[in-house]
């Protein structure tokens, strides 16, 4: 974004309110008041108990009545779950390659037709969701706030003759700040100045309690700490991958992997000492999440033995394979009798 793009996107967010013009109608949505957002958290506590009463399905037995129905799928849930772990997969490999321009904008390029897929995905499991409990719930909390919040510009409450209150809640949501443009504001200025300048103060920025933010306001502040950390990082990235948003997400996945890798490594200390000598160990898992984290112990050689075993093993079926058999324990066997005769 130039710089006058940035300034007004910042106006937008000190103005600490909404401004929506239909022809000559000006109308203003204020952010809620911590007093409003408990009655609207209560509008949708009672509209959610209300409509439980009334037969109507939560959302769990909406999920299961969309299975049956053969709207959705447990096959299409588990593409959903793929295609988040892909879509980190693409993002690393993006800054993986960062410095190889052809490679990495091909694989941006796999990624975004990965986003669309999931998206397409993600409105077809929750096509339904307006008609279950949460989603009655949320739309009466919705209601509830936009005919409570909005009003002239003189600040007297605007009755809904012109526009209904569906049409006022999809132009409010069409005035949020596209996330793009916020992470690139969180990092340059004038934000950061502000920032820094108030002593990295969102509520002496916004002159309102943190409880009371708006949505932008609460994502830039976010985006903000999050840069800030990444700036501080013992091994901080280059500006350049920082500046992009997909190959500055990879670096995350990154750090989080490696976090998660050395956590399962510390959990069983002392145990690769007592089996320093060993060509390999077997450990027995006891849920999912167990399975996952012995297997990121693994270095890159050893996880493609892995999946070599694991490919022999589907493709000898029921009759099963020996150890020995396995390709990898064949070509060590060979290779160490070379060296034991050669």
């Amino acid at each position: 974004m130039e710089l006058y793009e940035r300034e007004f996107f910042l106006s937008r967010l000190l103005l600490d309110k909404k401004i929506v013009e239909i022809g000559d109608l000006v109308l203003h949505i204020h952010p809620l008041t911590i007093e409003q957002n408990y009655i609207a958290q209560k509008v949708f506590r009672d509209s959610y108990e209300e409509a439980l009463f009334s037969g109507v399905f939560a959302r769990k037995e909406m999920r299961q009545l969309m299975v049956d129905q053969g709207v959705w799928s447990e096959e299409e849930e588990g593409r959903l779950t793929r295609n988040t772990k892909k879509i980190e997969d693409l993002k690393l490999a993006i800054y993986n390659d960062f410095l190889v321009p052809v490679k990495r904008e091909r694989i941006r390029s796999e990624l975004r037709e990965l986003e669309k897929e999931q998206g397409t995905l993600y409105q077809q499991k929750h096509g339904n969701d307006h008609l279950d409990c949460e989603g009655l719930a949320t739309y009466a909390r919705w209601n509830w706030i936009i005919e409570n919040t909005t009003t002239h510009p003189d600040g007297t409450s605007y009755l809904f003759e012109e526009l209904d209150i569906t049409t006022v809640l999809r132009l409010n949501n069409e005035c949020d700040i596209d996330t793009i443009y916020l992470r690139e504001m969180s990092r340059t200025d004038p934000w950061v100045s502000i920032w820094r300048n108030s002593g990295k103060n969102a509520e002496k920025i916004f002159r309102k309690h943190v409880f009371e933010l708006t949505k932008d306001q609460d994502e830039i502040v976010s985006w903000t700490g999050l840069y800030e950390n990444v700036a501080e990082a013992y091994e901080s990235p280059k500006r350049e991958v920082i500046e992009d948003n997909d190959a500055l997400d990879g670096w995350l996945v990154a750090q989080r992997r490696e976090s998660e890798k050395d956590k399962s490594k510390k959990q069983l200390e002392g145990f690769e000492s007592a089996h320093e000598k060993a060509d390999e160990v077997y450990l027995v898992s006891r849920s999912k999440e167990e399975t996952d984290a012995i297997y990121a112990l693994n270095e890159g050689e050893s996880k493609m033995t892995v999946k070599s075993r694991m490919n022999q093993v589907k493709e000898a079926g029921e009759d099963g394979i020996k150890y020995e058999k396995f390709t990898d324990v064949k070509m060590r066997v060979i290779n160490e009798a070379s060296q034991k005769f050669g």
